[in-house]
């Protein structure tokens, strides 16, 4: 090692290894803070100079720093940013424990000999929108000496400038990991792990759960274990003896890679496992996959195998995309092979399952047999955020791009999103694009008042995020949805009628934290999800006052007659154009004898106002004779006819002020929801 530099801190003096240049280029960056460690260290062939960086009280306050940065320091025109010098970052923050909890997660200083490193990094973090914020220097511009202002510059464009809460990909590793609930279920899994135990992961979509399972993952490598994950929503495409055989696959391919800096290679490589189609056949699967995990298992070093099967309704009795896991036997097969091997050794291998319902273990038959791992452990739930969770995670991000809130904003958010992070970030994501549009200059606080004039907006741009948490549940659980809707839309009374029958489901609502329970009463913890149901299903309350359901009739009818009128302006505007009126007045003299009707459509100065002179029937008459213009939402035929019958009969509701039986009440449902569907984007 040449040791060209030396800089003084607290008295000591610390050898920087390194070329001239390197040695130059940190002295330049101590005058910004100081330089407390410094070695020169060997990764993949590639030396690089080390030092641990500690930023001034101003920069740590303005950036939201730690109190020391890696400072990587690269060979003079390596120009390999992306192939080696990230697996360096990431080994010396993620990987290397002798530092650990010594240096900021986050953020770090890259100094290359590479012009252009800078233009790199950015496009790396576009196409790459991970976690890590790495500030790049080029050896060339700090040669030329680099300001105060320079350094803020460049701080506030690779800092400020990445929506650290816009990230929506699971975490890989414990840089943004925020909840101290969710570090208790890793090291409750981890235990279970190492008692040759099983467990189960589940709570609503976009909950953080595959982020616990990566870092379950990785945690379970720092011990020198092993683990492989499965998403199963990426392989009901196999059948169950070809699943068993892609699990063999995966674990010699993942443990047949360079696994050490040193490197080092794993067992693998010199495994002879046979894995074939022959050997994985329906007759053979079994036995194959048994005889494979106990050969890998000692050349593993004896040590436990560990799949973790996310998504797990993919391959789940009842919920599968796939007919043969779904309707058929798969899932009991792979199950009976899983729970063969355990109770043979539990040594060899464990699971976890992670997904949004725990009736994977809590169905007790499969097609009539036995689920073989019913009630084989008990469900970890993913818990929503408290306050205080809350409050850190939103103060930690925001505070590295420069954006505060206040206090009131914190409790403002838990009330609106109930503590899901997903949710929550990208609120604040939106708050932080919008400061950006609007180049508002940071730092800067987020006032409870600014928060509150555009709170309601937020929540509306949140439709989709909400729709795709509820969507499991609505497809996969209909009851339990159907509790959900009884809450938000009937009430406490009518939900408590619901679960005295011994409804199961609110088990799984509570688990889930969308429905908690204090003094007796049951409440949806997450305001923007009840609001949302209660405006996409505003006709599903239940009505007990004859008044009450006269009047909703007349109001579903009346917007769907409405949307009709619409979609025939626009099909006679399109295919007949000024000749449209005389298109609309022959079919009504076809229709009808009314001569008022017929003077008023004449008189109508404009198409808009001849539609809203048709009756109903004429609405039905006129699609009909232009079918082929209005096939496309209206898939079938018949069902339109049949519908458009009962929304002319429902007007007699109105008309004579009479009493709706439960039975027409359906009826005029039935045919609402067809309408309602076919143009909701109307």
């Amino acid at each position: 090692m040449n040791q060209v530099g030396i800089a003084k801190v607290k008295g000591r003096e610390i050898v920087i290894g390194g070329n001239s240049r390197v040695a130059a280029a940190v002295k330049v960056l101590s005058k910004y803070g100081l330089i407390t460690f410094a070695r020169q260290m060997k990764f993949k062939s590639t030396e690089y100079t080390v030092c641990f960086f500690k930023p001034i009280a101003e920069m740590r306050s303005m950036y939201n720093l730690g109190n020391e940065l890696l400072m990587v320091c690269c060979p003079d025109g390596m120009n390999d940013f992306k192939s080696r010098t990230k697996d360096f970052i990431d080994y010396m923050l993620i990987t290397n424990t002798e530092f650990k909890n010594r240096l900021d997660k986050v953020t770090c200083f890259l100094v290359d000999g590479d012009m252009d490193v800078a233009q790199k990094v950015k496009v790396d973090r576009i196409e790459n929108p991970d976690t890590r914020l790495i500030v790049p220097f080029s050896l060339d511009e700090l040669e030329k000496g680099f300001s105060e202002n320079d350094l803020s510059n460049r701080l506030r464009e690779f800092l400020y400038e990445k929506d650290l809460f816009g990230i929506a990909v699971p975490l890989r590793d414990d840089t943004l990991f925020f909840g101290m609930d969710r570090t208790n279920i890793i090291s409750e899994l981890f235990a279970r792990y190492k008692q040759g135990e099983e467990g189960g992961l589940f709570g609503l979509r976009r909950i953080g759960k595959t982020s616990i399972l990566n870092l379950l993952k990785l945690r379970i490598a720092e011990s020198d274990g092993v683990a492989v994950y499965f998403d199963c929503s990426s392989s009901h495409h196999f059948r169950w003896n070809e699943f068993l055989m892609y699990i063999v696959s995966t674990i010699s391919e993942e443990y047949s890679v360079e696994k050490n800096e040193n490197g080092s290679v794993m067992f693998i490589s010199e495994c002879k496992i046979d894995v074939t189609e022959e050997r994985y056949s329906e007759r053979n699967a079994v036995k194959s996959f048994i005889q494979d995990v106990k050969t890998m298992y000692a050349l593993l070093g004896n040590k436990r195998i560990l799949i973790i099967l996310d998504e797990i309704e993919g391959i789940s009795y009842t919920t599968s995309p796939s007919k043969w896991w779904r309707e058929e036997d798969d899932a009991l097969f792979f199950w009976q092979a899983i729970r063969s091997l355990i109770q043979m050794n539990s040594d060899y291998l464990s699971f976890v399952v992670a997904g949004v319902n725990p009736m994977c273990v809590e169905t007790q038959s499969i097609n009539k047999f036995d689920n073989p791992i019913f009630g084989m452990f008990s469900p970890i739930y993913t818990s929503l955020f408290g306050y205080d969770d809350i409050k850190n995670m939103i103060s930690s991000i925001g505070g590295r791009l420069g954006l505060y809130f206040e206090d009131a904003v914190y409790v403002k958010m838990m009330e609106d999103y109930g503590g899901h992070p997903f949710l929550i970030r990208q609120v604040c994501s939106r708050i932080n694009n919008e400061l950006n549009a609007n180049k508002v200059a940071r730092p800067v606080t987020i006032s409870n008042y600014n928060y509150m004039l555009k709170c309601d907006e937020y929540k509306q741009g949140m439709t989709s995020v909400i729709e795709q948490i509820l969507g499991v549940i609505e497809n996969y659980y209909p009851n339990e949805f159907q509790l959900l809707k009884t809450l938000a839309l009937d009430g406490r009374s009518a939900f408590k009628k619901e679960i005295a029958l011994g409804e199961k489901g609110i088990q799984h609502l509570i688990g889930y934290g969308i429905v908690e329970k204090a003094e007796g009463e049951y409440f949806i913890r997450i305001k923007s999800i009840e609001e949302y149901i209660k405006s996409k299903f505003i006709y599903d309350a239940t009505l007990d006052e004859q008044k009450d359901k006269r009047a909703r009739i007349n109001i579903r009818r009346d917007t769907i007659e409405e949307k009709l009128r619409v979609i025939i302006l626009f099909s006679y505007q399109s295919k007949y154009g000024k000749k449209a009126k005389e298109q609309l007045i022959s079919i009504a003299e076809k229709t009808t004898t009314d001569k008022t009707q017929k003077t008023k459509m004449l008189n109508a100065p404009s198409l808009k106002k001849m539609l809203e002179e048709l009756y109903l029937s004429q609405l039905k008459d006129i699609i009909d004779k232009e079918w082929k213009s209005f096939a496309a939402i209206f898939p079938d035929k018949s069902k339109f006819e049949a519908y458009m019958d009962i929304l002319n009969r429902s007007r007699s509701v109105g008309a004579h002020a009479r009493n709706v039986s439960n039975e027409e009440e359906v009826m005029y449902s039935i045919a609402f929801d067809f309408f309602e569907k076919a143009l909701e984007e109307y």
